[in-house]
């Protein structure tokens, strides 16, 4: 994580309110303040007071504060113990510290109904082939 204020390509001081904001950001941008709006951003840190309402997208998020509406990350998101996070949340990899608090829609790129369905049949096979087998009967060959 970064340590100064010159290590992010946009950085929200804890005393600032952007409201109406589209940002587009190559790089690391971290809000101590608030932000409203929409943020795409390579990676998003969100300080222990910040928060962020709107539309985000990027790569990854490491959340200590506050965030609300959508994000959509194609990496890893990091919720610390005092994170929170309430909307539609889509993620590659998830890590959370205990405290943290999600709500919403929560989803991965897992492979949504193809992965399901064949999860599904695998289960469906294997409970069947226990219902096939009678309690107490054993199998014999001669």
């Amino acid at each position: 994580m970064a340590d100064k204020d010159t290590d992010y390509e946009f950085y929200v001081g804890a005393a600032t309110h952007l409201e109406g904001a589209s940002l587009a950001i190559e790089g690391t941008a971290r809000i101590d303040g608030k932000i409203v709006g929409k943020v795409a951003v390579k990676h998003l840190i969100v300080g222990p007071g910040g928060v962020v309402e709107g539309d985000i997208s990027g790569e990854t998020a490491e959340i200590e504060g506050t965030v609300e509406d959508s994000l959509t990350l194609t990496g890893k998101l990091t919720v610390r113990s005092s994170g929170r996070i309430r909307g539609k949340i889509q993620y590659g990899s998830i890590e959370t510290m205990e405290g943290a608090k999600l709500i919403g829609e929560i989803s991965t790129d897992w492979g949504s109904d193809s992965n399901m369905s064949s999860s599904e049949d695998r289960l469906s096979a294997f409970t069947s082939s226990l219902d096939s087998a009678e309690p107490g009967e054993e199998e014999t060959s001669e």
